[in-house]
């Protein structure tokens, strides 16, 4: 609810970065993403450890670990330039 406000729909980023691509700037271990969510990090993303419970966390957690990356990733690079 609270996170495609950043992240956008489906998780594929926006404001946020996107949270499918397999690409994790704190750890995509279980651990880290949990601390990510919980603690927060600095440059914009709040800490929810006193919002949400930690088995809510967790359930986050499974559920983005369970996504499947998808073949086109939009933070892969920049689209080439065209000739004008």
């Amino acid at each position: 609810m609270n996170c495609d406000g950043c992240h956008g729909g489906g998780a594929v980023g926006w404001v946020g970065p996107s949270l499918v691509d397999g690409r994790w700037r704190y750890g995509g271990a279980d651990g880290a993403v949990f601390q990510s969510v919980y603690y927060g990090r600095p440059r914009g993303m709040p800490a929810y450890g006193g919002i949400l419970s930690p088995a809510a966390i967790w359930k986050i957690v499974t559920y983005l670990q369970a996504q499947p990356i998808p073949p086109d990733v939009p933070t892969e690079g920049w689209p080439a330039r065209r000739a004008p």
